[in-house]
This record gives C-alpha cells, structure tokens and sequence, in this order.
C-alpha cells in the first residue's frame, strides 16, 4: 500500500510504485476508464475511501420550466445529485474551488472541481475518507488533483470549443465501443443505444452569408444549447462538423425516440434567434439494431435525412418506416470485420 510508510522517507520501490500508479491514470484515453482506473488506485491503496465523480449536466425535472444542475455519477456506483441538494458541491461549483468538509469526528469529505479552459465547470470529484493524518490526506488530493488534470485534458479533447457539446472524435470513440460491444458481447460496455439521429440546421450557408460567420457561429451555439435543454439526460450529442449534429438516442423503441427528436425540432422551430429569426431543422434517425455496424446505422439516418431535405425540410423522418413505404433503397450492409476507427 502506498499509505504503508506514508509518514517515512520513501524507498526507490516506494517511488517506483508510486510513478507506475501515476502511469495507471495519465494512461487513460477517456473519461470512463479514468475514473474505474483512480477508483482502483484507491481502493487498492487506501482503507475506508469511497470515490463519486459526477458529471456536471443542466436538466429539468418534469414538467419544470427552471432549469437546474444535475451531476450524474460516472461510474453508477451512486445516485445521481441535483446539485442544490449538497451544499459542498455546489459551494465547489460556484467558487470554482476545492472544498474540505469535516463530516464527523472520524469522516472527511474532499470536493475538487474540473475547471476548463473557459472557467466552466465539467465534473465535479468527491472523496470521503477516515484519515486524520495529514501526509496521508495530501496524498489523497494529490491523486485528485492528477487525475483533474487528466479530466480536463479529456473533456477538451472531446469536446467542440464552439458548442461545448461532444465533438466527432468522441463519437467516433462511442461507435468504437458500440462496434465492439456488438460483436463482443462478454466484454459489451454499453448496449442501451438504440437509435442514431442526424440533425441538419436548414439552409445554414445563407444565415452565413447574408449575416456572418459571427452570427453564424452564435445561432450553433444556441442550437446547441436549445437542442441539448430538451434532450434527456442519458442521449448524447455531439457537433458532428458544421452544421451537421449527432444524436444517440438511449432506452427507447422506434416511436419513443420519434417523440424525443419531434421534441427537438420543435424547440428549434420555437425559438426566435438573435437577428435570424426563425431557424428550422431536418433530422433522420435508424434503429441501432445489435446485428447493425454503427457506420451503418449512421448512413441509414443520413438517408432519411437527405430524404427531409428534399422533401420540404422543418421534420424528423425515420429510415425504417420510409424502407417500409418504398420512399428509400435499403443501405448496403458494413462488413462487421471492418474496424474504420483502428
């Protein structure tokens, strides 16, 4: 255990040990496998410690017209929080700080914040642990402190600078894992996608052109913002490039996730942006079946797409059910020992 001699002056194995524990985190390609590799590290090092990472999201509950902090926990080990219901949390949040919290005589709290480049706050990463001894304390946000570095470098990476959404490298990494969940199921890590959406911001280029690349870059972000306010707190989005979105849609059958992207198009027909106006959306979507390759099910929903597009735009059309009524040709089968992202 690396607490064994915490106190002493530390051996070259000790040293050594300590680097290769390091090494276990700076290791790490994303966020996921992050947080299961810190959470190893403190298990196996350290007695009595208990590790939640929540990932900072803004939500509504039912039928709320506020908006509100949720943080859902990365590793499921916990509850999700709304974050006006733990004072600490949302004091780390606001200041942008650590916070130290002594809960009983015996029991610390430690709330360290991912603080991005743009002064946002993505994560939030909270230890409870039994030291009194300070070495051993230090020691323990020391490992926070490496692994909130590590977070912030991912989080960017992953993400549009624009939009703040996830970008097209992180949707390339999910469909990797889709892929290979597919086709190895004893090793699936997450099977509950169920459909894929593209979404198209309707004739874009002559908001560009006749209003700017300022304003243009405005009316993305607050499609962005508007599309992400109305989905559900377990779909993702991404920037896909342009004015081109992505969706993966979780925990639904064909009609349900209907519903969830009309949701969408809906909200963006509503709002009134800034100078523009009106702005309207055509979205496709595919059922991701698990015989399907994702790269399938993507150039189905693009077809259903293209369908929209030519077909009057403002609406959500689904690839199976224009297959059915003879309005597309089927797409060509991926070879499933194609691997697009090796």
């Amino acid at each position: 255990m690396v607490v064994s001699s915490i106190c002493d002056r530390p051996s070259i194995m000790e040293i050594e040990q300590l680097f290769t524990l390091i090494k276990s985190l700076t290791s790490q390609s994303n966020i996921r496998e992050l947080v299961t590799a810190l959470d190893d590290i403190l298990i196996n090092n350290f007695e009595r410690v208990d590790l939640s990472v929540y990932e900072l999201q803004a939500t509504r509950r039912s039928n709320h017209k506020t908006t509100t902090l949720i943080g859902i926990e990365c590793s499921g080990k916990s509850n999700d929080i709304y974050l006006n219901n733990d004072m600490d949390m949302l004091s780390a949040y606001i200041s942008k700080e650590e916070v130290y919290k002594v809960e009983s005589r015996t029991r610390f709290k430690i709330v360290i914040p991912v603080v991005l480049y743009d002064k946002s706050v993505s994560h939030l990463v909270v230890l409870r642990h039994r030291y009194e001894n300070q070495d051993i304390k230090n020691t323990l946000v020391g490992f926070l402190q490496i692994a909130v570095d590590i977070f912030r470098n991912l989080h960017e990476k992953g993400h549009d600078p624009l939009t703040r959404i996830l970008n097209r490298q992180a949707f390339d990494q999910v469909s990797s894992d889709l892929a290979f969940s597919q086709h190895n199921v004893l090793h699936a890590k997450d099977t509950s996608f169920k459909a894929i959406a593209i979404l198209d911001i309707d004739k874009f280029k002559s908001i560009n052109d006749r209003f700017g690349h300022a304003i243009g870059d405005e009316t993305l972000v607050l499609f962005s913002q508007t599309v992400r306010s109305v989905l559900r707190q377990q779909d993702l989005f991404f920037r896909y490039g342009g004015e081109e979105f992505v969706v993966l849609v979780k925990d639904v059958q064909k009609e349900q996730a209907l519903v969830v992207l009309e949701r969408c198009r809906a909200a963006i027909e509503a709002r009134r942006f800034p100078q523009v106006g009106q702005v309207t959306v055509s979205i496709g979507f595919a059922d991701l079946s698990k015989n399907d390759h994702p790269v399938e099910t993507l150039s189905k929903a693009d077809k259903a797409l293209y369908y929209a597009k030519q077909n009057g735009r403002n609406q959500v059309n689904s690839y199976e059910v224009l297959l059915e009524k003879g309005l597309l040709e089927a797409v060509e089968p991926v070879e499933s020992s194609i691997d697009f992202w090796d």
